[in-house]
């Protein structure tokens, strides 16, 4: 698995945004100025791998809303500086709806090595 990046400017794009994250079927990386500091994802993708789950594969609802989950709709996602600001205030995914349906959850840098650090470390 080969980590995808793109710059922050990126997420401006809504309908390219979404398509790519469906496209790549993993987490892509957003950059400001070269540094990694979001990962945004197609929502199937984060039901699927990226929940917090039991031992036996249930989902573990305490742990996934320990807190309130954030949503925003995907016009929202234009404002680049207040998603950025949000993801590092939260470190929580943020769920990002399209017509009423998540289509893409996106989580800091600090928020995805908290969940998943393995993860992190085997795409760099």
């Amino acid at each position: 698995m080969m980590a995808k990046f793109v710059p922050l400017t990126f997420l401006k794009d809504t309908a390219s945004i979404v398509e790519f994250c469906q496209e790549c079927g993993e987490p892509v990386f957003v950059t400001r100025n070269g540094t990694p500091e979001m990962v945004i994802m197609d929502s199937e993708f984060f039901n699927e791998y990226l929940r917090y789950r039991k031992e036996d594969g249930r989902l573990d609802i305490k742990r996934e809303f320990a807190s309130v989950p954030k949503t925003i709709t995907i016009k929202e996602l234009k404002n680049t500086g207040e998603v950025s600001d949000l993801c590092s205030q939260t470190n929580e995914p943020i769920s990002i709806i399209r017509n009423g349906y998540g289509v893409l959850v996106i989580i800091s840098i600090a928020g995805y090595e908290k969940r998943h650090g393995d993860l992190w470390k085997d795409g760099n």
